[in-house]
């Protein structure tokens, strides 16, 4: 009678092959039980979708999501995942991923800590400190790492072989009912490699732990199948003889082979598809910067405009509503008017009539002049803030964190994960990688914000004056376009203005050719006052403030992110945070200096 008889499955699975075009592997069927201490060896090539299943099994993917992911794109049909009911759910799976994950925040031992800590079958367990610092040896020195020299480095001081280690000892102290191995020997000699392998047969055979195990190792995965001792596989390498290993763990062990499906040249002659290499140029990848930073800011900017412009329109509106000088000039008509009157007439009282004639011209003059002039204050007002101020200031602000948190996020994880220093191999410079691309996006992603919520501020100002009374829609426009497009005080453009003009065509164009190059002012012969005078021209002044600000903010990301030649994942988001309020800082600085830049032009 086998081992299997008379247990319980604690899982079984099945998944079908529905399409060979899609499937990575050309079994018609996969299909394995996993009973208490059982080990099943998953193999095959890479891509034959081993981690695939692995994932699903350990509930990386949902059953619902998954199953139906997994049969659309990939065309493998998951018929059966059946686990023992009676295993509470956060008891059945753990996994040691082909990519070593460990808490960057924490030594090894923590790390070793916080698993043994929240152990769901161990939960309820006192742990006190002998014990848990001896179960910590235990399992560091179960992988082959040294309790005292190892267990208090941090996984970013390992070697690629030691974090691997490292992560098996966390899936080992988890002590679930099955643990999923992905390649849990790659990287590790030999000896260790076997070392593990025994300690996993220990779990296997003394704790009943199920394994999955994924692995191009096939001797030491014997070991794991009880199949031949250490000695056995050190001799099998160097061509010595092998031994066999007892019935009863020969048949709690099996191998289920997935065999990859070819290239889909192989399949009905079909023509080689080619993978994409989208993104491997400066102009590419600018496009997916571009679109990333426009769009997915766009949003943001126009619901942070809207909130502003009905806020400081309906402000404007309402104080300006508010403001009422009838009884203050008729009061001052009195006081001056009355003596006048006195003297001509020769009389002492003036005459009431008089009085109440002059009031009524007065209110009448009012009335004329009053309105109009609050709805120029109020058009002029809402231009100059929003093109002149805090249009360009509150873009950037919301950009430091939406552009440069995220420029600084990518730049500091390719730091941190040695990309930049593979760059760096290759021949190609990492800030030319990523600066060019990203900054030329963003010269261009941020000034289109920036008009883009002007505009809609500036428009609602067009439907709020009128409703609390100040002047018309069309009259708001119209004073508006006055206030942002005024002319420019050079000499060049005064001259073509009045001698050619653009109604004659430009007809005696070569005849003022030199007068229509010279760009002083036509108050100043100092070409600074030029620079000043262009430079501060509402419209070239609402971009230039955009694109410098946008500069500094990716100039800053950039200093935040290669600051620190040897950057690990822990220090990722203390970059991104030194970058958005570093930058938001100099964003500050510098909007001061432009209103400063500003008062040069309002004073001549």
């Amino acid at each position: 009678m086998s081992p299997e008889a008379g247990k319980r499955p604690v899982l079984q699975f099945r998944a079908n092959n529905t399409n060979q075009l899609k499937c990575p592997f050309v079994n018609r069927t996969v299909c394995f039980t996993l009973y208490q201490g059982s080990c099943v060896h998953l193999a095959g090539p890479s891509g034959a979708g081993k981690t695939t299943l692995a994932n699903y099994i350990a509930g990386l993917l949902s059953r619902r999501q998954g199953t139906i992911m997994l049969r659309r794109t990939l065309g493998i049909d998951i018929e059966e995942c059946t686990w023992d009911e009676s295993i509470p759910e956060g008891e059945r799976v753990g996994m040691l991923f082909q990519q070593t994950t460990l808490l960057d925040s924490l030594t090894v031992a923590g790390n070793v800590c916080v698993a043994l800590e929240n152990c769901p079958s161990k939960r309820n367990v006192l742990w006190s400190e002998a014990k848990t610092q001896s179960t910590i040896k235990r399992l560091l020195e179960t992988v082959g790492l040294d309790y005292l020299r190892d267990g208090s480095k941090r996984p970013s001081e390992l070697s690629g072989g030691m974090a691997r280690r490292a992560s098996l000892a966390l899936q080992i102290a988890q002590d679930k009912r099955v643990i999923v191995l992905d390649e849990p020997f790659a990287g590790l000699d030999l000896t260790t490699a076997v070392g593990v392998a025994k300690e996993l047969e220990r779990l296997r055979k003394e704790k009943g732990t199920a394994l999955l195990l994924i692995s191009h190792e096939p001797d030491v995965v014997d070991v794991v199948m009880g199949k031949a001792t250490k000695t056995e596989v050190l001799q099998r390498v160097s061509d010595v003889s092998r031994l066999s290993s007892s019935e009863d763990d020969r048949s709690l062990s099996t191998t289920v082979t997935l065999e990859r499906r070819g290239s889909d040249y192989d399949y009905h002659n079909r023509s080689p598809s080619h993978p994409s290499t989208f993104g491997k140029d400066a102009r590419q990848r600018f496009i997916i910067k571009l679109l990333d930073y426009f769009l997915y800011s766009l949003p943001l900017i126009l619901l942070t405009f809207l909130a502003a412009g009905l806020a400081i329109s309906m402000l404007s509106a309402d104080i300006l509503r508010r403001v009422d000088v009838t009884d203050s000039v008729l009061s001052i008509v009195s006081r001056e008017i009355k003596p006048i009157i006195q003297m001509f007439t020769g009389e002492d009282e003036v005459n009431p009539m008089y009085t109440m004639m002059i009031n009524m011209k007065v209110k009448g003059m009012l009335n004329q002049t009053v309105p109009p002039a609050k709805a120029t204050l109020f058009a002029l007002g809402m231009a100059k803030l929003f093109v002149l101020e805090i249009g360009p200031l509150i873009t950037a602000l919301l950009l430091s964190g939406r552009i440069g948190g995220s420029y600084a996020g990518e730049v500091a994880t390719m730091q941190s994960t040695s990309q930049n220093k593979l760059l760096a191999t290759l021949g190609i410079s990492p800030v030319m990688w990523t600066l060019l691309p990203s900054l030329a996006a963003s010269w261009i992603a941020s000034p289109l914000l920036t008009m883009s919520g002007t505009a809609l501020a500036l428009e609602i100002g067009a439907h709020i004056g009128p409703f609390y009374g100040i002047g018309s829609t069309d009259g708001y426009r119209v004073e508006l376009w006055d206030a942002i497009v005024v002319p420019l005080r050079l000499r060049g453009v005064t001259s073509w203005s009045e001698n050619v003009g653009w109604e004659h065509g430009g007809q005696a164009l070569v005849d003022t050719a030199y007068s229509l190059l010279d760009i002083r002012c036509t108050f100043s012969d100092s070409y600074i006052d030029a620079i000043v005078e262009i430079t501060t021209h509402p419209i070239g002044f609402h971009l230039i403030k955009s694109v410098v600000f946008m500069s500094i903010i990716m100039g800053v990301a950039e200093i935040s992110a290669r600051h620190d030649p040897d950057l690990t994942p822990r220090g990722v988001p203390k970059v991104i945070t030194t970058s958005v309020v570093m930058g938001s800082l100099l964003v500050i600085f510098s909007d001061w200096a432009f209103s400063q830049l500003l008062l040069k032009r309002q004073t001549h």
